[in-house]
């Protein structure tokens, strides 16, 4: 996902500050809240809509799957789903739902949620980024269409089983299930609001939506009825918007917030203090953060050019800037992803190579490309390094910082925006994720921002898919993979090492390798309960 990456890793999972204009929130004496906030607004809490992170770690709060991960693990958990079953040849997948799931509303959750939402996800005027991942349910072809009203392939017996059949084995389809684009909707709820759904989410997760004040703030409070007992612990979940990084961390310094992240600046001290370091959480994400190139857009075009932004940019004087929070990246997938290969040599920081290669394509001194980026201080720190590398082969980037949601936006449309900085978090532990996801031609205005397209790539990939033999899977992936390093469409830069810290105060509060934090576990301590 952008997740969905985008340097999304450490911003996105930090969740950040507040906003003095903003009017009081109601909430009950004693409540047990999490205080967050973020520089950006969620761009949307409509799970058939969200592909990034920001939107995700709300997405997951307020709607459940049939199956999901572990709080700290890739593993897979029921969720609303109690058991399940898959053919042998991976084309069939059952499951049986239980029986005591509600809406926020108080209405039962049944299998015809489930198939409601994924319809939404592939009916077109959705205009979902999730349709790729369910093209393979039989019946889905002629339901996009308009040929057939409904998913011939998802078949209902009763109100508590749902079954998919798929044209074709898909052994990872059940980890396509753990997405929120296939989260249970409520068919009345989402006709009732159309476009507008966003703003008046109803789930079966553990928080409800309780305001969005686009742009201020939003807030989650507990839902009464989720199945599960005991949980939330917490009363509310409370994010506030328009604080940069900086603001942040003045704010958990000052016991405004209960998470931050930890500014490059800042993390040397936190992690020489004994009391601090204590308080801070890690993981090794399974993230490749990157530089886009638009494959349409001249001169990046001609492989030569795309090749010499890779040996121009120095990868590991960004980890130092970030100190030291990752790993160089020599390709498309992060170490801990099944599949990965480390033996891909990726391009080594040669600026003398890089000069050659662009005089070579007939690019001058004086070449001027924009590179988008998101409006954070981190990335804009980042940035102007690749900016200070490119100075030096005679190329004057200009940067373009701006919100996360126009920047989401902006990438998808070719012909718009020659250099990105981002990054992409997998979604399910597999390389069809990174691989099919961002680099089919198939995926062009969906999720495949570099507009890049090989024939031998997109057979490799195709080959892939099918098969249940890891060994073989794997090595067809391997060799998709070296194709689009040496053709590549992506600067890779970095697999990010994320950092947060958290209040003395607050409990049980994990970071996930693959998703954003699952918050129905965390408490806070009674002294901190009300902010």
């Amino acid at each position: 996902m952008i997740r969905i990456a985008i340097y999304f890793r450490l911003v996105l999972i930090l969740l950040l500050a507040g906003c003095s204009s903003v009017p009081p929130l109601k909430l009950p004496p004693g409540a047990r809240v999490l205080w967050l906030a973020a520089a950006d607004d969620v761009p949307t809490l409509d799970p058939a809509i969200g592909y990034d992170s920001a939107s995700w770690i709300f997405e997951q709060a307020i709607f459940d799957t049939l199956v999901r991960y572990g709080d700290a693990t890739v593993e897979l958990e029921p969720d609303l789903a109690t058991s399940w079953e898959i053919s042998k040849d991976a084309t069939t997948f059952t499951f049986h739902l239980r029986r005591d799931a509600r809406f926020s509303n108080g209405r039962a959750v049944t299998s015809a949620d489930f198939k409601y939402a994924i319809e939404r996800v592939l009916k077109p005027s959705t205009r979902s980024k999730g349709t790729e991942y369910y093209r393979g349910i039989a019946g889905a072809a002629d339901f996009i269409s308009g040929r057939a009203k409904a998913v011939s392939g998802i078949e209902l017996p009763d109100p508590y089983t749902i079954i998919f059949h798929l044209t074709g084995p898909d052994p990872i389809f059940i980890h396509k299930l753990t997405m929120p684009f296939a989260a249970a909707i409520p068919r009345e709820v989402a006709e009732k609001w159309g476009e507008d759904f966003s703003h008046h989410v109803v789930g079966s997760g553990a928080f409800k939506l309780s305001e969005w004040i686009p742009g201020q703030r939003i807030a989650l409070v507990r839902n009464p009825y989720y199945f599960a007992a005991g949980l939330p612990k917490l009363d509310a979940v409370v994010e506030m918007v328009g604080v940069n990084e900086e603001l942040e961390w003045l704010k958990y310094e000052a016991g405004e917030i209960d998470i931050s992240g930890i500014p490059a600046a800042e993390f040397p001290r936190v992690m020489r203090t004994p009391r601090l370091k204590a308080l801070t959480i890690h993981n090794v994400t399974v993230t490749t953060d990157y530089i886009g190139m638009n494959c349409q857009m001249a001169p990046f075009t001609d492989v030569r050019v795309r090749q010499a932004f890779n040996y121009a940019i120095n990868k590991q004087k960004l980890l130092d800037l970030l100190n030291g929070r990752g790993v160089v990246a020599r390709g498309v997938l992060p170490p801990g992803l099944p599949g990965y290969t480390p033996d891909v040599k990726g391009y080594p920081y040669d600026p003398n190579k890089a000069r050659r290669l662009l005089e070579d394509a007939g690019v001058r001194n004086g070449f001027a490309p924009v590179l988008w980026l998101r409006a954070d201080q981190t990335m804009i720190l980042l940035a102007q390094s690749v900016q200070q590398d490119l100075a030096l082969v005679g190329v004057k980037l200009a940067l373009k910082p701006v919100a996360w949601g126009p920047l989401l936006e902006a990438v998808r449309e070719p012909n718009n925006t020659e250099l990105f900085l981002l990054g992409w978090e997998a979604d399910f532990p597999d390389p069809e994720n990174f691989l099919e996801v961002l680099f089919s031609k198939r995926q062009w205005r969906s999720n495949n921002d570099t507009f890049y397209a090989n024939p031998e790539v997109d057979r490799l990939l195709a080959a892939a898919a099918p098969i249940s033999n890891l060994q073989l899977r794997f090595k067809l992936y391997d060799q998709a993979e070296r194709i689009i390093v040496q053709q590549a469409p992506w600067v890779f830069l970095y697999h990010p090492v994320s950092y947060v810290i958290r209040q003395p105060w607050v409990h049980d509060y994990v970071i996930n390798p693959m998703r954003p934090s699952r918050l129905e576990k965390v408490w806070v301590s009674p002294h901190k309960a009300g902010g």
